[in-house]
């Protein structure tokens, strides 16, 4: 037809298939502007190959044909709506980046740490979220009763107020187990979102990637399993970011101003169940300048 562009002519210029121009129009973004009702052709006018430039840019940015829709729902499409979309966009992709990256990085460390070191059994690699928790912190020279006494006083404080969050409570180690000096421990109970009293609640920032180990039994093991996660660390080229956290699953307590879930306590030493974290620095520079 006079002044239109067949669908094969619009194609060559836009630099896509007829396909693709008919799956743009059965997804409704781009119409054509005159269809022979005898033969079905579609035709198209000259300024659609610029909507059609719209189309395809917002395509190889990554855009889904759902997200392109929207943009051209609008309206007229202006530059400020596409700069705002792309922006956005850009944005995403950034970030999408950051976390191929970080899963790569990850790839690399279990690769090398299989074929150069041994992991201690059952350690795991996740992300930790923050969390709000009450904390009493001391240094203390004899860690078993002292610390006991820590947590029974926190678990009760917390109890009083109704604040027991379900998460398993905590020590931090911010000096490493086993150290011949004076310990600087902090108790850690989770308290809820809803939490609103005078009770200080702190945040205990959580990581883009930790290792961990679950075990069985008396804390007397926490020493060895610690330094077997450190020897694995320093072969896989890692260092903590942050000190190490010993997570109490299930475990011994008095529960004499307090209650707490019975899968949460045990009554003999052997049926207790530690977790031992340590957050990890992951370096992506050499990565991100590839």
């Amino acid at each position: 037809m006079k002044g239109l562009l067949q669908i094969g002519e619009l194609a060559r210029l836009g630099g896509v298939s007829v396909k693709a121009l008919r799956f743009y129009d059965d997804q409704g973004l781009l119409r054509p502007e005159h269809v022979d009702p005898h033969t079905g052709y579609r035709y198209y006018t000259l300024e659609q190959a610029a909507q059609l430039a719209i189309i395809t840019n917002l395509r190889f940015a990554d855009f889904s044909i759902t997200e392109i829709a929207a943009i051209l729902a609008a309206g007229d499409v202006g530059p400020e709506t596409i700069r705002t979309a792309v922006e956005k966009k850009q944005r995403d992709l950034k970030r999408a980046q950051g976390e191929i990256a970080a899963k790569i990085k990850i790839a690399e460390i279990l690769a090398r740490s299989a074929a150069e070191t041994e992991a201690p059994p059952s350690l795991k690699l996740a992300p930790v979220a923050d969390q709000r928790v009450y904390a009493l912190r001391k240094q203390i020279t004899h860690p078993g009763d002292a610390i006991k006494e820590m947590f029974e006083t926190a678990e009760a404080c917390v109890a009083d107020i109704g604040a027991r969050a379900t998460a398993a409570p905590f020590l931090i180690f911010h000096t490493p187990p086993g150290a011949q000096q004076e310990l600087d421990v902090e108790v850690c109970i989770p308290v809820t979102e809803e939490t609103q009293s005078d009770l200080p609640v702190t945040i205990i920032q959580g990581a883009a990637i930790a290792c961990s180990v679950v075990y069985g039994g008396g804390y007397f093991k926490t020493d060895r399993i610690f330094a077997q996660m450190s020897d694995w660390m320093a072969g896989a080229n890692l260092e903590a970011a942050g000190p190490l956290h010993e997570i109490y699953h299930r475990f011994g307590a008095d529960q004499e101003d307090y209650r707490l879930p019975s899968k949460m306590t045990a009554r003999s030493a052997r049926d207790y169940l530690t977790e031992l974290l340590i957050p990890i620095r992951l370096d992506l520079t050499s990565r991100e300048n590839e």
